[in-house]
């Protein structure tokens, strides 16, 4: 297990607070953290932990180019729920720039940077007895089945998690878009620039070169990087035990098609735990589009979250004991 190094406490947050007349016992800190990855480089993260006994410790694993900031919100509103919330940049973004020297590919993310950090959130969580959530977004839950310490996982929300092979959108001119994107757009940008900017993606972070390579190629292989040998013995699905919701967003047509959705669930077909495909459409919480990202954004997903987590609490003992 890696070294997690921690900064101190504000010692003067409950003060505050009692001061604003606000409940101790809703409150959460906020620390920094970093994570060794190699030489003199570390990962950015950040725990959000709750003041009150834990539920669960959880991590909340990023799609590909979004800095960890971008789900404080979603963190936040864990932490108030009793869980303690892990968010992390990967190698080569954000706050974890440095670390590009230590290697920045999405192989790396998955197989480096998240199971350095599933292993410090098993740690919180072993200490003080309590199941463990994976959170993925994106790439952040098609990395799940690849983690070596998937066993000690206990629950999965996947959002927008798939396996992105082209053939997986459903009309001709979208394999088309997908299949152009991973052959020719990024590749072509790499070559002009020695990375994916993220004005490429219409947002985000710019994707170091390596990254951006991989997901070209991933994309053009059937189911993904399920189709790359290496990466396919890597796969530890026989181990997971928990229960997993994959939810599909009806309108997240551009990253998260159901085909691609349902080919990640697949990969668990064999596993002893359960691994289940949720839909949801816009409609069902008033909105009219919801997209790949906006469920991670507050006013979105204050309409989604309480639904999603008590579903899942239901379905895991272990968290469900907690409630």
């Amino acid at each position: 297990m890696s070294a997690l190094l921690t900064a101190p406490q504000s010692p003067n947050l409950v003060q505050l607070h009692a001061s604003l007349g606000l409940e101790d016992d809703a409150l959460h800190d906020e620390v920094p953290a970093w994570l060794p990855v190699g030489g003199q480089h570390h990962l950015a993260l950040r725990w959000f932990e709750p003041r009150r006994a834990w539920r669960a410790a959880a991590l909340i694993a990023p799609a590909t180019g979004v800095p960890q900031r971008f789900y404080a919100a979603l963190a936040r509103w864990m932490a108030a729920r009793g869980y303690a919330v892990l968010t992390l940049d990967y190698a080569g973004l954000a706050d974890s720039r440095a670390a590009m020297a230590e290697g920045a590919s999405m192989r790396s993310w998955m197989l480096r940077d998240l199971p350095l950090a599933l292993d410090a959130v098993q740690a919180r969580a072993r200490v003080a007895g309590v199941p463990v959530v994976w959170v993925g977004h994106s790439l952040g839950g098609h990395a799940l089945p690849l983690q070596p310490s998937l066993a000690g996982v206990d629950a999965a929300l996947c959002v927008g998690a798939q396996l992105p092979y082209f053939e997986h959108w459903p009309s001709a001119h979208q394999r088309w878009g997908a299949r152009f994107f991973f052959r020719r757009y990024v590749p072509a940008w790499v070559c002009w620039t020695g990375r994916l900017p993220g004005v490429a993606l219409g947002g985000g972070e710019d994707l170091p070169a390596d990254a951006a390579l991989d997901w070209s190629r991933w994309g053009q292989l059937p189911n993904y990087y399920l189709g790359d040998p290496d990466m396919a013995q890597r796969l530890c699905t026989r181990d997971w035990r928990g229960v997993a919701h994959f939810w599909c967003i009806s309108d997240d047509w551009v990253f998260g098609p159901e085909r691609a959705v349902q080919a990640l669930v697949d990969a668990f077909a064999s596993a002893p735990g359960r691994a289940e495909m949720r839909r949801l459409h816009p409609r069902d919480i008033g909105q009219r589009r919801v997209g790949h990202f906006a469920p991670f954004a507050r006013h979105v997903g204050e309409r989604l979250w309480p639904s999603w987590f008590d579903e899942l609490e239901a379905a895991v003992p272990a968290l469900r004991a907690r409630r």
